[in-house]
């Protein structure tokens, strides 16, 4: 049997347990992200003060993913890095439930989103390195993250529904546990060895640095990077600030959570069918949609205030994820070379958690101040850089498509999906 045939059932053989990974990491960050601005509300903090807050962790984020994807290509196996970090953000949560006060909630949540934010994007690389064809295959693993971003979401709604009076502490003990059950998990994760330390053909190690500074000047690597930029922004602001508007529009804390798992349904749903869409539409229109569905569902809280139009909005938000997310991501690792691909997908994380999230809050601050504390303008700024975002990628269409064109033709001579 030839090599090529062989390698899919040896590349199959990890599957099992790199789903139940993907599902308790989202899960982990499940039972405290959507939850966390209102938790700083219940806290007596602003909008203004919550926006600085996240603002801040967004600063931390510009240097935190890169870090952990540099440890992960250079120094210990991708598997035992998303052991320390779950780990890590554990004790930070024990931290964070015990503050009270603006600076200690600030350095709390800070330390928080310093080890675990960037476990989106290295549980992305780590199954990207075991699955045979990523571009058919990541989609479906990928739909068990999204299973486990809300089995939180029913433990955490019967709790607020039983104890409203006892606050949202709840989910950041729950974030806890999850998070030290994730960190167990990953002795029994398929060892992922440093891709940046794979000797070259001459027996020497290829240039770590230099492979960074040839990724940095690939221009279509760049547009990604910029339309993560705008579009990360845009999402943050989406997922900081919904949940407390429609608490302020009338909706119940108990429900909170089961409106947001809407769009994640949805996304398990259409993770199934991204594969086709992509092979029917290539990957940069597929991108390209995820970044329309986006701007429609901003523009809606920007304008509705029907409980019920907006909690099936998530419906929109839950194709961002898949079309743009999931298709960017697929993108960089078509991009990237073996040396720095965990780092190109985390270089990704300095503009998805970093940067955007960054300028957006910090204008989401500005925003909310001089409204008196309305979340409207908010929302509208957020379609307003999902716009710029559509843009730039329908601009870059035709060199993304010829890139990937070039580069899609694997050993057997057949084309790979787009």
């Amino acid at each position: 049997m030839a090599p090529d045939e062989k390698a899919p059932a040896a590349q199959d053989r990890p599957r099992r347990s790199l789903r139940w990974a993907m599902l308790m990491q989202y899960a982990t960050c499940g039972a405290v992200i959507p939850f966390v601005s209102m938790w700083l509300v219940d806290r007596g903090l602003s909008y203004h003060q919550i926006s600085h807050i996240i603002m801040t962790s967004a600063g931390v984020l510009l240097v935190a993913p890169f870090f952990w994807g540099m440890v992960a290509d250079r120094f210990i196996p991708l598997d035992r890095v998303l052991m320390w970090v779950n780990v890590l953000g554990a004790a930070a949560l024990v931290v964070l439930s015990q503050q009270h006060q603006f600076q200690g909630l600030l350095v709390g949540y800070v330390a928080y989103t310093a080890f675990i934010f960037p476990t989106f994007h290295l549980i992305n690389a780590l199954g990207f390195h075991h699955l045979y064809r990523p571009e058919s295959s990541f989609s479906g693993l990928r739909a068990w993250g999204s299973v486990g971003w809300i089995i939180p979401f029913l433990p955490i709604s019967l709790w607020t529904a039983s104890r409203h009076e006892a606050g949202l502490n709840f989910v950041l003990y729950l974030g806890m546990g999850l998070g030290l059950a994730m960190a167990t998990l990953c002795w029994f994760l398929p060892r992922t060895p440093c891709g940046g330390r794979k000797k070259t053909a001459g027996g020497g190690h290829p240039a770590y640095l230099q492979a960074v500074r040839e990724l940095l000047s690939n221009p279509n690597y760049l547009v990604v990077l910029l339309s993560m930029f705008l579009l990360s922004g845009s999402f943050s602001l989406v997922t900081f600030y919904s949940p407390p508007f429609l608490e302020e529009l009338g909706m119940a804390r108990p429900w909170i959570g089961p409106a947001q798992a809407i769009g994640v349904v949805f996304e398990v749903w259409l993770f199934q069918h991204q594969p086709e869409l992509i092979r029917r539409l290539n990957l940069v229109r597929t991108v390209v949609l995820g970044c329309l569905a986006l701007v429609v569902r901003n523009l809606m809280f920007s304008v509705f205030s029907d409980l019920w139009l907006l909690a099936f909005s998530y419906l929109l938000a839950g194709a961002f994820v898949v079309l743009y997310h999931i298709g960017a991501s697929m993108l960089v690792n078509r991009l990237a070379t073996d040396a720095v691909r965990a780092s190109a997908q985390t270089m990704m994380g300095i503009c998805s958690m970093g940067l955007g999230p960054m300028f957006a809050n910090w204008m989401a601050g500005r925003l909310a101040a001089m409204s008196g504390n309305n979340l409207r303008p908010v929302f509208l700024f957020a379609t307003f850089l999902a716009m710029l975002a559509t843009l730039l990628i329908v601009a870059a269409h035709k060199s993304l498509r010829r890139v990937l064109q070039r580069e899609s033709t694997p050993e057997n001579g057949r084309p790979a999906a787009e």
